[in-house]
């Protein structure tokens, strides 16, 4: 057996893989890598003030690999930011022709030796997030529960405040992208109340529904945006399996007394336009 006649054979296929086609100021390399759905990844190169910037062209964020780049689950978000330290990997935002906001991942190389090993890296990177990004880390049940409250919440709202003053699953701070409420109510642009809705469809998933509102209010109180926020509140889905008031009393008042937050059960969702 030739082992070197082998890898020569192993090299010169994956050689022939990659290819290039040019895209305006940029070169796209589709290179082998492929997702678990079968779709080869491409990186785009260009030079911009004398660095070369690989970027992913947006696609991870526009769905071209067929995933879901709308993933808000936080197992995946913890995936993410995993491979982003890993890899050195930076985020930016452009408009697209919709209008609409969409994230470009990138890597920098000053030199040009450089650039193979970014490239890698990059392609890695988009790899492992486009096929990661089409798990289901929540049951059906729990997905169900959680779309169908923030649904009737969201619709309830809507029903006492004008368009104008409320901004649904939206970020404090759009530039970091850390803290994200169910919504925010604008009563002026300097005052904002936050509010996050908690639900589950066993008692395990609603506790950790309020471990989570408690650390987005915690997080706030600590954001560049505090002085803004005038009030917290929490919707409670008294409807939700998970609701079992003995096993979750002491976490909701956890959150109360620690964070100042006002918990609402949705049963009584009629005072929450009082108090807004």
């Amino acid at each position: 057996m030739n082992i070197e006649a082998i890898f020569s054979d192993i090299k010169n296929s994956f050689s022939g893989i990659w290819s290039t086609r040019q895209r305006g100021k940029s070169l796209e390399i589709i290179t082998p890598y492929a997702t678990t759905n079968n779709r080869f990844v491409s990186v785009f190169l260009l030079q911009r003030d004398g660095d070369f910037i690989i970027t992913d062209g947006g696609w991870i964020n526009s769905g071209m690999y067929d995933n879901n780049p709308s993933n808000d689950e936080s197992c995946f978000h913890k995936v993410l930011f995993h491979f982003q330290n890993a890899y050195d990997i930076q985020e930016t935002k452009t408009k697209s022709k919709s209008n609409d906001s969409v994230s470009h991942y990138y890597v920098k190389a000053t030199n040009q030796i450089d650039i193979a090993s970014k490239i890698f890296d990059l392609a890695t990177f988009i790899q492992n997030i486009a096929s990661v990004s089409q798990i289901a880390f929540e049951d059906k049940e729990e997905k169900e529960t959680k779309a169908r409250f923030v649904s009737l919440a969201n619709d309830y709202i809507k029903s006492i405040v004008t368009p104008e003053q409320i901004k649904f699953n939206s970020y404090l701070n759009a530039e970091k992208k850390e803290i994200k409420f169910n919504a925010m109510y604008y009563r002026s642009q300097n005052e904002i109340t936050l509010l996050n809705y908690v639900t589950g469809s066993t008692v395990s998933y609603f506790s950790n529904s309020i471990f989570k509102a408690n650390t987005l209010f915690e997080m706030a109180d600590e954001s560049i945006y505090r002085k803004h926020v005038s009030k917290k509140i929490a919707i409670v889905d008294t409807n939700a399996t998970g609701f079992v008031k003995e096993k979750i009393a002491h976490y909701l008042v956890h959150l109360q007394k620690h964070t100042g937050t006002q918990t609402l059960e949705w049963v009584n969702r009629d005072k929450l336009a009082s108090i807004l």
